[in-house]
């Protein structure tokens, strides 16, 4: 099999669960987690879009069905319910606490799906007082050049304020430290994490790879060693904190084995702690057993091919050689030069188209022997002393485990910290054997491998390619539209592991011939000869903006007014009888919220009106608000719900009021009340008279483009074909069309609006006409129409009115569905007039 025995069964449980965002079984705070994460558009600092992808998303959402719908908190559960009928499935002899294994392909972002665990964890721990979730967690990294890689992202908890980890609504719980080895105890928080390597742990105690093959101990490393000693005291400090404890490893292939002593740490620290681990989370790109099965506890997989169809790591290129042969000596330059000379002039097409993007490509070479990486990088230093001497190239050197080799982990981890900036000298790198782990390089665009016919099978089929998968445009990895790749060029021997990773991962790689096939990166870019092209777009301030306090407009609500149906007091009285709500009888609704509206038993009405209004709170986003809804949910229950008033002492009205039906309704009938008010309108103000779409900076596309001499752009970047097609009909049909553009992500233009359930999102338009008249169109081309257009149309006509006053030119918002352009065949763009929105009321 392909996958892990569980990962089949759990991805469709998965699936069902989370169709149409129902999420059954949920707290309200993870409710509003996935909301925030998943369902709300983001902007960094800058302005660039970001969005988790979905393979992230969906190894989130495992994770918490998981956990916490499915209560599967044990392997030998796992197994029975998940596993299909394997003969010899390998379980751990040890089963003492839920443990999930995630398989992610390398460059797949699963440092991000990390910190979205560790804040899941939390906040079920404080926002719910869930006393089976973790305000502490542990994070292990396998060795230094992984920790320090972790470190940029946790140090000071940078992750959790540069990414969207945080919703607004649950800022007030965020009490959380974040400690990198080394770092004392600070003052006390309710909340910590923990990062070191495991090497602080114990000491290393000799080769432990016993009967490890050898191919496999070269991706997964030597086996962690066993004499421990007491450097670092992190887990004397979790377990002074108390609670359980979250432990998440970092390229987790290395805890396979039960009696590793990273395996004891972690045992060990389950002892210690009051109420033991939560979980322990194991992300790994290749979690195998030393024969090459999965590791049992695997519970979601997003392999190579996926990301690499999904654009979320470059696609690799495999390079044919036709009349390129090794010749026959010793001297690892001279047999491999024309492969070395391949390498260098395809990274010399990189370098030149890259220039203009502002980016640095780095070559990559491997090699099989320290001997062979010496003479390779002497080589190339002498040849080409402008592009790889000096410090321009770095040799790294690896044991036979993949492992830096001593003399050369500073000198590593410097490099793989900085040799994607700007400032960084390096070109070139040559290893021996391929680096592991821990080696996140962005900016490698070609990949020469090189090995003797003679060398044994010492390297897997992941390590052909895998250091240089990371996307280096990842600003716009949320922009399907442009497809990174990376070369691989290589002898005979070594395109067989290429190969042989393509039957692995049932995968075709494209192909180029070396020498022959030129590179070639479409980059659109303002041109400066079109510059009377330009069109100026105006920056408005923000016009909506979400309540941090709705503690007056809950004070004004109308309970009286408030429409529902009488609820039910007994189980089959009048009320019962005739109740309809949303369409639904009583009986239909009980089933249809049964499971997502149980409330814990209750013995006072006190203890029902604080749990509704706790979770109306949650689900308007306001959490803080818990105080001021508590007497407005106890009017509503006393002189409203039941269509009468009623004494809310009364044991009889107590079970009534704990029903679902009427948590349901309570719960609907105030956030619908309050959901119109979350968000407030701001007075627009203009922020700049015009930002001038020359201003863009220049970016790779590989979509359809398109000619046109009426845009600034050196070309049109289309994202489908109607976008093509209309671009054609702006540029040589519509004689009143004096400038137009295609609007580039990179623009940054956007446009706030509101969804159907309240979220702030950002609406990116299509494209931006001047007619010859000088009336300035933001227009919106539709192929299909989706739940949020009307939402969006009504936010763009909003923002043209308000351009239209504060700069006293002319502002209006076209939309042309697809099949009425069909319909219409315009000559012209005023014929588009009849698809104008009416205005405003």
């Amino acid at each position: 099999m392909k996958t892990a025995p569980c990962v089949p069964a759990v991805r469709k449980a998965v699936a069902a669960w989370k169709e149409g965002r129902a999420y059954k079984g949920i707290t309200g705070t993870t409710r509003i987690l996935l909301n925030y994460w998943f369902y709300t558009d983001h902007r960094r600092p800058d302005g660039r879009r970001f969005h988790y992808h979905p393979a992230q998303q969906e190894a989130m959402e495992t994770l918490i069905y998981l956990y916490e719908v499915a209560g599967i908190r044990r392997q030998k559960e796992m197994v029975e319910r998940y596993a299909e009928a394997l003969p010899n499935l390998r379980l751990s002899r040890y089963d003492d606490f839920a443990r999930y294994g995630v398989k992610m392909a390398t460059g797949s972002g699963k440092t991000k799906v990390m910190a979205l665990a560790v804040a899941w964890q939390y906040f079920n721990a404080v926002a719910e007082g869930q006393d089976d979730y973790a305000r502490a967690t542990l994070i292990l990294a396998p060795n230094v050049i992984v920790f320090e890689r972790l470190k940029l992202d946790f140090a000071n908890g940078k992750i959790f304020k540069a990414d969207p980890v945080i919703p607004p609504e649950l800022e007030v719980f965020w009490d959380f430290d974040c400690y990198v080895r080394g770092d004392g105890e600070r003052a006390s928080s309710q909340g910590a994490l923990y990062l070191t390597n495991i090497q602080q742990m114990y000491e290393r105690g000799g080769d432990e790879d016993g009967d490890m093959p050898e191919p496999v101990a070269a991706l997964m490393g030597a086996k962690p060693p066993a004499q421990k000693m007491e450097i670092e005291d992190f887990d004397r400090r979790i377990i002074a904190r108390g609670g359980p404890v979250l432990v998440v490893n970092d390229e987790a292939h290395h805890t396979h084995q039960d009696d590793s002593e990273w395996n004891k740490v972690i045992r060990g620290l389950h002892q210690g702690v009051k109420s033991g681990l939560a979980a322990q989370l194991d992300f790994s790109a290749t979690p195998r057993f030393s024969k090459g099965a999965l590791f049992t506890w695997t519970v979601f997989d997003y392999p190579l091919k996926q990301a690499i169809i999904d654009g979320i790591v470059k696609r690799p290129m495999k390079g044919i050689a036709k009349g390129i042969k090794e010749q026959p000596t010793e001297v690892a330059s001279t047999r491999y030069a024309a492969y070395l000379t391949a390498g260098v002039e395809r990274w010399r097409e990189y370098r030149d188209q890259l220039a203009r993007l502002g980016k640095k490509p780095i070559l990559f070479i491997m090699m099989n022997e320290t001997k062979d990486a010496d003479d390779v990088g002497n080589y190339l230093q002498v040849k080409y002393p402008s592009e790889f001497g000096g410090d321009k190239l770095l040799i790294i050197h690896t044991d036979n485990s993949g492992e830096v080799s001593k003399r050369d982990v500073e000198k590593a981890r410097v490099t793989a910290r900085e040799v994607d900036e700007a400032t960084s000298p390096v070109n070139a790198i040559v290893s021996v054997l391929m680096l592991r782990e821990g080696w996140d390089v962005q900016n490698v665009t070609v990949v020469v491998g090189l090995r003797p016919y003679t060398s044994k099978a010492n390297i897997l089929p992941e390590q052909t390619i895998g250091r240089g998968l990371r996307l280096m445009f990842r600003d716009l990895a949320a922009q399907p539209l442009y497809t990174e790749r990376v070369d691989v060029i290589g002898n005979d021997a070594f395109i067989k592991f290429v190969e042989q990773l393509e039957k692995d991962e049932e995968l075709e790689l494209g192909t180029f011939t070396i020498g022959a096939d030129k590179l070639h990166i479409v980059t659109i870019e303002p041109d400066a000869s079109k510059l009377e092209k330009d069109i100026a777009i105006p920056v408005l301030s923000p016009i909506l903006a979400r309540k941090k306090s709705l503690a007056e407009e809950i004070g004004a609500l109308d309970v009286q007014a408030m429409q529902c149906p009488p609820l039910p007091k007994k189980e089959n009285d009048a009320a019962a009888k005739a109740f309809h709500y949303e369409g639904y009888d009583i009986i239909t609704l009980q089933k249809l919220i049964e499971r997502d509206y149980t409330i814990p038993e209750a013995q006072t009405a006190q203890e029902v009106i604080a749990y509704y209004a706790k979770r109306i709170a949650q689900d308007v986003k306001l959490p803080s608000q818990f105080a001021a809804l508590v007497p407005k949910v106890r009017e509503f229950l006393e002189t409203r719900a039941f269509g009468e008033p009623v004494n809310l002492d009364d044991p009889a009205m107590v079970k009534a009021i704990s029903s679902n039906v009427a948590q349901y309704v309570t719960v609907q009938t105030f956030v619908k009340a309050l959901r119109a008010v979350v968000v407030e309108p701001l007075e627009p103000q203009l922020v700049n008279a015009g930002r001038k779409l020359s201003e863009t900076p220049a970016f790779p596309w590989s979509g359809l483009t398109a000619e046109a001499k009426n845009t600034v752009f050196n070309l049109v970047p289309c994202g489908n074909k109607f976008e093509e097609e209309f671009a054609m009909f702006l540029e040589k049909k519509a004689d009143d069309v004096a400038s137009f553009a295609k609007l580039p992500e990179r623009f940054q233009f956007t446009i706030e609006y509101t969804d159907s359930v309240a979220n702030l999102r950002y609406y990116e338009p299509d494209f931006v006409v001047v007619t010859t008249d000088g009336v300035h169109y933001v227009v919106e081309t539709k192929g299909r129409e989706d739940v949020d257009v009307a939402h969006k149309d009504r936010a763009a006509q909003l923002w043209c009115e308000n351009a239209t006053i504060l700069t006293s030119t002319r502002w209006e918002y076209l939309k042309i569905p697809q099949p009425e352009y069909n319909k219409l065949q315009p000559t012209c763009f005023a014929d588009l007039a009849v698809l104008k929105p009416p205005p405003l009321l």
